[in-house]
């Protein structure tokens, strides 16, 4: 069966956030929650991951201890969900001081590492030079998928000469300085909102 573009992102959007509140927990405070669509992660959520950047190197998630990762799954051929994701991310990031943003490693990783070479990454990033884009091997991609609770699948286009686009869950992850998933992002929150949560982050122990 063929959903509709919009019907299967709410689809898929719905089974994420299902599995993530199930997960959660009904202790957090409040105050670590300050604005609708910020999802506290369970500890079944994992931050490691192994793939390529944009230089043809070796990224391991080890690279970032110290920093707050804030990590998009995406694609470089998406015509809509990721763009508008990652530019209100940047945007996010302009809100912030400079030493602020010195804190914050913006990741993004490919969910369709066939097309999505460390070439492909580094044009497509070229607007936010600040971003780290990541592929790899489809295995390597799969298991860090995996460890975010990341989906995705391959919807075929007949008519169309990219062949195939790529349904996916699109949130942002909010990785703290010693490696473990905290928060996810609802997309659909304004550069406002996700500056706030991310001042937070750089705050935490």
């Amino acid at each position: 069966m063929r959903f509709g573009k919009r019907a299967g992102r709410a689809l898929i959007s719905g089974a994420l956030l299902a599995v993530v509140a199930a997960c959660g927990s009904e202790t957090t405070p409040a105050r670590d929650l300050p604005l609708p669509g910020v999802i506290k992660l369970s500890d079944l959520f994992i931050g490691d991951f192994e793939l390529v950047g944009t230089d043809g190197q070796t990224v391991r998630d080890d690279d970032f201890q110290g920093r707050i990762q804030a990590i998009y799954f995406g694609f470089a051929s998406c015509p809509d969900v990721c763009p508008l994701a990652l530019s209100r991310l940047n945007a996010a990031l302009a809100e912030l001081d400079d030493a602020e943003r010195a804190q914050i490693a913006p990741i993004f990783i490919t969910v369709d590492p066939e097309r999505d070479t460390p070439e492909t990454l580094a044009s497509y990033l070229s607007f936010a030079p600040d971003f780290v884009g990541l592929t790899g091997s489809e295995t390597a991609i799969d298991s860090a998928k995996v460890n975010f609770k990341v989906f995705s699948a391959k919807v075929p286009l007949p008519d169309s000469e990219l062949d195939y686009t790529v349904d996916h869950s699109s949130l942002f992850y909010l990785i703290d300085r010693d490696g473990t998933p905290r928060l996810a992002l609802q997309d659909h929150m304004s550069p406002e909102e996700i500056a706030v949560v991310l001042r937070r982050a750089v705050a935490w122990d």
